[in-house]
């Protein structure tokens, strides 16, 4: 597991797994009302990628169709760097999102997806 504080958001990236599904996530963490809180969750795994919204709360999930949405770590990230923001918002945490640093996220996304490789070979080297 490891952090990352980029733009005024924490991502925190591990490699899950649940049941017999395994794969990286990437959890979105900010502040709501003075308490750290998780906004977003995307878990990229290898039978059932998806998603949540406000996943600790709320708990909005939807599934990622590979054949419409491409690779699901690709969509995660795209959608990290282009509307981490507005998803937020749209989880109900308005507040949050307002001070979101949407350009700091985009201009490392690229820094997301190397985390996530490494963590990901980590696992993976630890569990063979």
């Amino acid at each position: 597991m490891q952090d990352l504080e980029i733009g005024g958001l924490t991502f925190r990236i591990e490699y899950r797994t649940q049941g017999e599904d395994r794969g990286p996530a990437i959890r979105v963490f900010g502040d709501v009302e003075g308490e750290r809180k998780q906004l977003l969750r995307f878990d990229c795994f290898e039978e059932d990628p998806h998603y949540h919204y406000d996943p600790t709360g709320w708990n909005l999930k939807f599934n990622m169709d590979e054949l419409t949405m491409g690779d699901p770590l690709e969509f995660s990230l795209a959608q990290i760097g282009r509307h981490v923001a507005t998803m937020i918002e749209k989880a109900k945490f308005p507040e949050a999102a307002a001070r979101v640093d949407q350009a700091a996220v985009t201009s490392r996304v690229d820094e997301i997806r190397r985390t996530v490789e490494s963590v990901k070979q980590h696992a993976l080297s630890e569990q063979s």
